[in-house]
């Protein structure tokens, strides 16, 4: 995100009529843990909801002054945590439910670590950045497609290498809407963050970065005054890229009494942090990869061998089927699909919302066995088949990674 220019912007330019601040006079000047060197910052970009904002972003990065390296930790918007004064609740909850302050405490009760700064930004603000620097360019792996008449929301952008200027930069980041949900988004947003610093590296913007670093500091909210990033930014001037790692937080999705999660592995995620940066790019690509990032992640591959039929015919409860996508008619053509399979359906209808991610099955405790047996007839992961007691039918939430499902549920009838 372009929240990070702000604080990382003069490790790839030469800051011309300023001089580099030495690491004595920074923890002079600048809050700090004195055991390790760092400076932990909590970055947040805020929705724009007219009642209250929400955390739609929160990366915890942190800078390393003593060995001139910076590690910046995505925090996925659904992460079950502990929010004081309010129990177990999903950490994006916190901003709303007492701002910036709470959050940072929350996220200090969470990882353990102290967070002596911070810094906001909200949909406003993003794409004035971005433009300041003359947009970015930027290879999207597949076409993004999404449209929200409620909240405005349009996206439609092509496959392929695109200039994108602030407008089209906030789509890109924003678009959660596939299988991945919102691992996805992180990882989009990680690209986006490499591809803005490649940027700020262009000789005809790093000229320009001391008047930039000020304008785009002014369009944020931060305890970090302006002088002091600015002299972050003309320490870490002379950083090699290798020297930043993005990374997300491990662990794995989840359904917890009918809510959609996302299980963080702290131990893992502590060792990422306190672990050198070895210099090599793929390091945080392997990091990702030995995390459940994904349905597929989570499919046990023994079971695509399962006869599908044979499955299905010890399915003898009636099943409910809840559309937790939007995309119409998805709960019929899930319905008829399970019927050629001869499974009975109980009703069809909409879920409570359709933002769930992953599809699920709840079931009430005396159907666990066909639950388990359901699950493996669409190729979900047990954490994704849960125990409910406000159902009485075995019942499947359909998630945004429906056409995988569908497809493998199809595949199995010819």
């Amino acid at each position: 995100m372009a929240m990070v220019v702000a604080t990382l912007g003069g490790a790839y330019v030469r800051l011309d009529g300023y001089f580099a601040p030495k690491v004595e006079s920074i923890k002079e000047s600048l809050q700090h843990d004195e055991k390790t060197g760092k400076i932990n910052i909590c970055i947040v970009g805020k929705d724009n909801t007219e009642d209250s904002h929400r955390a739609d972003t929160i990366l915890f990065t942190t800078l390393d002054l003593d060995n001139k390296t910076i590690q910046v930790l995505s925090i996925p918007r659904d992460t079950r945590v502990q929010i004081p004064g309010r129990g177990w609740d999903k950490i994006n909850h916190a901003y709303p439910y007492g701002g910036i302050e709470l959050l940072n405490r929350t996220l200090i009760n969470y990882l353990g670590m102290p967070i002596h700064y911070y810094i906001e930004l909200d949909y406003s603000s993003f794409p004035k950045i971005v433009d300041l620097l003359g947009g970015v360019d930027i290879y999207v792996e597949k076409r993004l497609k999404y449209v929200d008449k409620a909240g405005d929301l349009y996206i439609d952008i092509p496959q392929g290498l695109q200039h994108m200027n602030g407008e089209t930069a906030l789509k890109f980041v924003r678009f959660r809407h596939d299988a991945l949900g919102d691992i996805g988004r992180i990882k989009r947003q990680q690209q986006f963050m490499k591809a803005l610093l490649q940027k700020i590296a262009d000789q005809a913007v790093s000229t320009k970065m001391p008047t930039l670093l000020k304008e785009i500091l002014q369009a944020l909210q931060s305890d970090l005054p302006v002088e002091e990033a600015l002299k972050l930014a003309m320490y870490f001037r002379d950083m090699p890229p290798q020297n930043i790692r993005f990374f997300t937080l491990p662990g794995k999705p989840a359904v917890l009494s009918g809510v959609s999660y996302w299980l963080g592995d702290i131990n893992r995620a502590l060792a990422m942090l306190s672990a050198p940066i070895s210099g090599e790019e793929q390091e945080e690509g392997n990091a990702m990869k030995d995390t459940a990032t994904s349905p597929e992640r989570l499919i046990d591959k023994g079971k695509e061998q399962i006869d599908r039929s044979m499955i299905a015919r010890n399915i003898t409860c009636r099943v409910a089927v809840l559309n937790g996508d939007g995309s119409a008619g998805l709960a019929n053509k899930f319905a008829d699909v399970l019927q050629r399979y001869g499974i009975d359906i109980a009703y069809k209808s909409n879920a409570r919302h359709f933002d769930y991610h992953y599809t699920s099955i709840l079931y009430p405790r005396n159907l666990e066995n066909e639950s388990k047996m359901l699950g493996q007839l669409l190729g979900i992961s047990d954490a994704l088949v849960k125990p409910s007691d406000s159902t009485t039918n075995l019942t499947i939430i359909i998630g945004h990674d429906y056409k995988s499902i569908l497809a493998r549920l199809e595949s199995g009838l010819r």
